[in-house]
């Protein structure tokens, strides 16, 4: 009674007769119907807003019913509704809705899926994935991942086998958005299909899905796959899983045990290049002796592994290989790395840091890599620093970097050099061609003014 008479409220139509009628709940639900398939969409929206309150399966089947009968507005808001009621009772006509002419009553069916579907939904949403683009592969991959019940995990790794290679890659997907660890084993077998797209969803998902145990089969897989893109994927979804290692000191473990059995070059290269994403300080060994082999394409891997480390514990080894200068492009990777992990060094003395962009900087052999230094040189906030950067802005080539540098370190220590600041901000106003920046220097310089007074 309760419905039928915020029905009438709401919609406007009570009577006494019909408030007093033996089957008040039918009433109600008439009243929806009946505005449900009126052209008033004022009307339509009440009536769609009390479907989502009326209790019961019944009304969910009354309203089921009608759904193919509605307009496509009408339509689309009911599905909306019986999603919202989480009653299976509407999924047969859910299902059918799925097939309706109409692209936004597909879609709102697709939607409402993700709440009233099973493991019997599976199939459909997934192929529909597979086989749709934009709005419609949307509304069906992310009812995919919502479903909720039994076996529905299960169906999905069940299904993968027997599976075409598009039909297979959102299935893939799926496992991975469901966080399905259970599918671990499924995905190695998968990560080896002839289907290229099959192989590299299944490492992406691996990145996920894949806990620190399954690393020495990853690594094994690492080593055998035959494509580059492959090999990248590889490479990251070892790195990954790596990563989900507690103890840092034990996530490069499974890849330097493979190493030395590893004399093939390029699977060789991708072991080292993992070892120096995952970081670990037990693989710098490896790393350093890299850089003694014969073979140049290890020991530009090394370089660049080093050069991307995240301590600045190799800067030794990397100004070595600039010093040496046996190979033009090693020296370029080793001497941005050598710039890069000065600046990581904040541990170290600033005289020293400066010491190695002085040597940096006199080793450079370009413009590009001059700027380079100038760049990092900006990050120490000391008096050396200043006066390191200042002694660059009469050269021309040099000149917007150190412009900068200066601008960056004085700001930083105007308060202690107050008079040293001034002198060298001075200098860059007088120079500069850079309007914003000249206006800006001005006024720090006023600043330290008004702060001497």
């Amino acid at each position: 009674m309760a419905y039928l008479l915020v029905a009438y409220a709401v919609i406007g139509c009570a009577t006494v007769a019909s408030a007093q009628s033996e089957e008040p709940e039918n009433d109600a639900i008439g009243i929806v119907i009946e505005h449900l398939k009126g052209n008033d969409e004022s009307m339509q929206s009440m009536a769609i807003a009390l479907v989502r309150e009326m209790p019961g399966a019944e009304v969910t089947e009354a309203l089921a019913k009608e759904l193919p009968g509605l307009s496509v507005r009408g339509q689309v808001q009911l599905l909306s509704a019986l999603a919202d009621r989480r009653d299976r009772t509407a999924l047969s006509a859910v299902l059918v809705a799925t097939k309706a002419k109409d692209q936004s009553v597909r879609v709102a069916a697709l939607k409402a899926l993700g709440d009233l579907g099973d493991s019997s939904s599976v199939s459909l949403l997934a192929q529909t994935a597979a086989a749709t683009r934009s709005v419609e592969q949307k509304a069906a991959r992310e009812s995919l991942y919502r479903l909720r019940g039994p076996k529905i995990d299960e169906t999905i790794l069940a299904a993968i086998p027997r599976s075409l290679p598009k039909l297979k890659v959102e299935l893939i997907r799926s496992t991975g958005e469901r966080n399905i660890a259970a599918g671990v084993e499924s995905l190695l077998k998968t990560a080896r299909d002839k289907d290229a797209k099959v192989r590299r969803e299944s490492l992406r998902v691996l990145k996920t899905i894949a806990g620190p145990k399954y690393l020495p089969a990853l690594v094994k897989l690492l080593i055998t796959v035959q494509s580059a893109v492959d090999r990248r994927e590889a490479e990251k979804t070892v790195t990954a899983v790596a990563h989900k290692i507690g103890d840092r000191n034990r996530q490069a473990e499974a890849v330097l045990a493979a190493l030395p059995s590893v004399k093939e070059v390029t699977s060789r290269c991708s072991l080292l290049r993992v070892l120096g994403k995952i970081g670990e300080r037990r693989a710098l060994a490896a790393l350093r002796a890299g850089l003694k082999d014969k073979n140049i394409g290890v020991k530009e891997t090394c370089i660049r592994a080093l050069a991307g480390w995240p301590t600045a514990e190799p800067a030794a080894e990397l100004l070595k290989v600039v010093q040496a200068g046996n190979n033009k492009l090693h020296r370029v990777l080793a001497l941005r790395g050598f710039v890069r992990l000065i600046g990581l060094d904040s541990g170290r003395p600033a005289a020293e840091r400066i010491g190695m962009y002085k040597q940096a900087m006199e080793l450079a052999s370009n413009t590009s890599e001059k700027k380079m230094v100038l760049s990092g040189l900006a990050n120490i906030k000391t008096i050396a620093a200043l006066q390191m950067a200042a002694a660059y802005l009469e050269r021309k080539s040099l000149q917007q970097e150190a412009e900068v540098a200066v601008v960056k370190i004085a700001t930083a220590i105007s308060g202690g050099y107050p008079a040293e600041s001034k002198a060298a901000l001075q200098k860059v106003f007088r120079i500069s061609k850079n309007d914003f920046l000249r206006e800006q220097v001005q006024k720090m310089i006023n600043q330290i003014k008004d702060k001497r007074e």
